[in-house]
């Protein structure tokens, strides 16, 4: 069992901290292997940077960086380069309004969240949305279909999608690959002489059962700073491997919020040991960042800590240099010097020094800082199909699902609150799940009339549920989930809620620019709009994250002047429906 405490240091200890940070800490900048690319800026304010290139997202990498918009809508946007527009989506959700525009040198930029297009992409765009009859829409074009030259306005930025305030969401893609790059590394206007902010930092006791570096304690460590160095106050004593995380991040400049870190180097008695740089990636990828990061940590604080350790099934290719995976290995008596470099995009840095020494295992252990995790469950190798069926439930997880072994955990909790089925409780919330899994809940006490309307919700840490998908079939109700934590059978019998917010005099909309309604269901979702504009399909938007569908008034399709009738049909996941018809004068 791994067993470990904290001590204060002895004085050469600190004497050999401060040569480490004179001598080591000098490391070269990590250089990224791409070549740098010229760009022109998609704004012309510089209001400074709300997310960088590779930051922690839920369950992702951040594909971009994210320009400020001084919290307002419709800055011009602007092309970085010539070339042509490849590709527009248009969503409810997800990048909202982007334009994708590939260039000749081998590169796509990508702007999204806009708020409106420029003219000659919005006619092309409401062309395509008429001709699929559908809002969202997502297209490819030839080359000759739009052109642009370098500087040309594309559109305005926005709020659209799932963004959450303001801003201009910029991507640079490689358009072979269409892998993300990171634009910091280009002719971008972005001043930065901050070095990056340690947090925090945790000491996890690792074992290799059942799989290597499978955590089984976490302990914070205290750390002092001086400018930008920052050292460990205590003595790491270990009878056994441990691993470090770090939570760090780069505050760029006075307009910008905190972002994430470009590199973390992780040197031990002067050797690389880790190293971790983010330059580009695969969207493929992209979920890996559940275990880059201590997930679990994240789940209960929020707080993004890079693990400088990597699970077994962590197929990420951003480590340049990795020894035992990360994990320091520990043999009894011998002093670990540890240097842990922590660096921006923009050639800034910061140090972390630590100090660690092997226990001899035949003396007194110290006493164990966190109990080691009890063994008590199914033992799930990551690299293999695991699958359980019982009574209430059966769960099939694909090979690498998982990012490390587990002791698998259920709970049935017979007396709940739900009608239809028991509570299931699959595993820990705090592991995280890298693929779908197939879950499927026994229904049998779901009356034939609602079957139809049956699916699985889950239950989350409020008490409050959520649809997780899933139909009836076969006396059971299926869905696929990523994730693990509580689940039951509900059922949706409830139609969505449709109310007009402007409503004028009369119905006179002459003075209005669009017709807008509060649209809301609760619980399985919405899952179609259609809108109906004297009794022909008409471009009802809608805004997701605040409810919102609208119709703007379009002079090349509706007459002026004149009474026009109006039916708005919204339906959720089970088939429930309703209906808002009138008429109005514009």
């Amino acid at each position: 069992m791994p067993s470990y405490k904290i001590y204060k240091k002895m004085k050469q200890h600190r004497i050999f901290l401060f040569i480490l940070l004179v001598f080591i800490s000098s490391s070269a900048f990590p250089q990224p292997p791409l070549s740098p690319f010229a760009l022109h800026s998609p704004l012309k304010t510089d209001f400074g940077l709300s997310g960088s290139f590779g930051e922690i997202r839920t369950n992702s990498f951040h594909a971009g960086i994210d320009f400020r918009t001084g919290g307002r809508i419709g800055l011009p946007v602007y092309a970085s380069d010539n070339g042509f527009v490849s590709r527009i989506k248009v969503s409810s959700v997800g990048y909202g309004n982007a334009v994708y525009i590939q260039h000749e040198n081998g590169l796509t930029t990508v702007y999204a969240h806009l708020h409106k297009f420029s003219n000659k992409i919005e006619r092309l765009v409401k062309e395509q949305q008429y001709k699929e009859r559908s809002f969202e829409v997502d297209f490819h074009l030839s080359p000759s279909q739009i052109e642009i030259k370098k500087g040309e306005q594309i559109g305005l930025s926005g709020n659209s999608g799932s963004s959450g305030g303001p801003h201009l969401h910029y991507e640079v893609r490689e358009t072979k690959t269409q892998a993300p790059l990171n634009p910091s590394f280009s002719n971008l206007s972005i001043t930065d002489k901050r070095n990056p902010v340690v947090k925090g930092v945790w000491l996890y006791g690792l074992h290799n059962t059942p799989s290597p570096n499978t955590i089984n304690s976490r302990k914070e460590v205290n750390v002092q700073q001086s400018n930008n160095s920052y050292i460990c106050l205590d003595t790491i004593y270990a009878e056994s491997d441990f691993g470090l995380s770090i939570e760090a991040y780069d505050y760029v400049n006075n307009q910008s919020l905190r972002c994430g870190v470009y590199a973390i180097k992780m040197f031990v008695n002067d050797s690389l040991h880790y190293y971790f740089s983010i330059d580009k990636f695969r969207f493929s990828q992209t979920r890996y960042a559940n275990s880059h990061i201590d997930y679990a940590l994240r789940q209960e604080t929020g707080k993004r800590a890079h693990k400088l350790f990597v699970e077994p099934n962590n197929q990420l290719d951003f480590y340049k240099a990795l020894r035992s995976n990360g994990a320091i290995i520990m043999q009894p008596d011998s002093i670990y010097n540890i240097l842990v470099e922590i660096f921006d995009s923009y050639d800034n840095k910061s140090t972390l020094a630590i100090v660690a020494k092997g226990l001899n295992q035949s003396a007194n252990p110290p006493q164990k800082i966190i109990p080691a995790e009890q063994n008590n469950g199914i033992l799930w190798p990551y690299f293999q199909q695991n699958e359980l069926s019982i009574n209430h439930f059966s769960i099939e997880m694909p090979p690498h699902a998982l990012y490390s072994s587990i002791y698998f955990t259920y709970q049935i909790e017979e007396n709940s609150e739900f009608e239809y089925s028991p509570v299931v409780s699959i595993h820990s919330p705090l592991t995280p799940v890298h693929k779908n899994y197939s879950l499927a809940i026994n229904a049998n006490n779901l009356p034939e009339k609602l079957k139809e309307k049956a699916l699985a919700v889950f239950i989350n840490d409020k008490n409050e549920i959520e649809a997780a998908g899933g139909s009836y079939s076969n006396g059971k109700v299926s869905t696929f989930v990523n994730f693990f934590g509580r689940f039951a059978i509900a059922v949706d019998t409830i139609p969505p809620t449709i109310n007009l917010i402007n409503a004028p005099s009369q119905n006179d909309f002459r003075q209005e620019t669009s017709i807008n309604f509060n649209i809301k269901d609760n619980l399985s979702g919405i899952s179609n709009i259609e809108g109906l504009i004297d009794g022909k399909w008409a471009l009802f938007e809608y805004d997701k994250k605040n409810d919102l569908v609208f119709y703007q008034f379009d002079k090349l399709r509706l007459e002026e002047g004149k009474q026009h009738t109006i039916l708005l049909k919204v339906t959720d996941a089970k088939n429930n429906s309703s209906e808002f018809e009138s008429w109005f004068i514009w």
